[in-house]
């Protein structure tokens, strides 16, 4: 029985691409600055992604992700634009992480799934961007849970496993939904059930299983939801070929 649901939040509850390619556009267009801003979103994304990778497997103290995010800026903001961003510039194109767009069925989507069981986000993200994020997403959380609630980034464990502590249940009891292979492949190997989400209009890049594509399990069928014309939600209860 499934009693409560974790989420990765970016790329899975929303775009976090063009509105930060946007936002890089922006500023460059400020400043005279020639840039390929959907590139250097996601050079930007793929800094700060590494980091948390080494961190998750490291025993250096942890840091909220707006820190690591804010540092993959300036660097990268350095090598791509020959100039440094003031602190006040960083901060403001940082913030973007706070004003991100939700796929189209999003708040429908969470709306139906919090009358079945309890949301929380499994997330990587800053906790303090977690509450005006989920605003600009018009969506609830039942709690914000993830990487900086355990401590540890993900794929550490204690990610996952300490979320569904948080949440009073089981590891079996516990699904949890993501945009991204590699989470929910980590997800499964410490017990949870997984649900992927597959946009197919993902300007990102994905790492997609074939076997998700076209496939719908009894759950989506038994409690009709996100099932959405722009974008196939499927779930993968457990084993599926990743």
């Amino acid at each position: 029985m499934i009693k409560g649901f974790l989420f990765d939040v970016y790329g899975t509850v929303c775009d976090w691409h063009a509105p930060m390619a946007e936002a890089i556009e922006s500023y460059a267009v400020s400043k005279g600055i020639a840039v390929d801003a959907p590139e250097f979103a996601r050079q930007w994304r793929s800094a700060y992604a590494a980091e948390t990778s080494r961190r998750a497997s490291s025993r250096e103290p942890f840091l909220p992700l707006q820190v690591l995010t804010y540092d993959a800026l300036k660097t990268l903001a350095t090598a791509r634009f020959s100039t440094e961003l003031s602190d006040v510039e960083a901060e403001s194109l940082n913030g973007v992480w706070r004003r991100l767009r939700p796929w189209p069925d999003t708040s429908a989507g969470l709306l139906a799934l919090r009358s079945i069981a309890p949301c929380a986000t499994c997330s990587n993200g800053s906790s303090v961007d977690m509450a005006p994020l989920a605003e600009a997403l018009d969506i609830e959380w039942d709690a914000v849970l993830g990487s900086e609630a355990s401590g540890f980034y993900k794929p550490h464990p204690q990610t996952y496993l300490r979320s569904v502590e948080a949440l009073k249940i089981k590891p079996s009891e516990c699904v949890m939904v993501a945009a991204h292979q590699k989470d929910l492949v980590h997800a499964q190997s410490h017990g949870l059930l997984t649900a992927f989400i597959f946009q197919r209009n993902n300007t990102q890049g994905g790492d997609y299983p074939k076997s998700a594509i076209s496939m719908k399990t009894a759950f989506l069928e038994k409690h009709n939801v996100f099932c959405h014309a722009e974008y196939v939600i499927v779930f993968l209860i457990k084993n599926l070929d990743y």
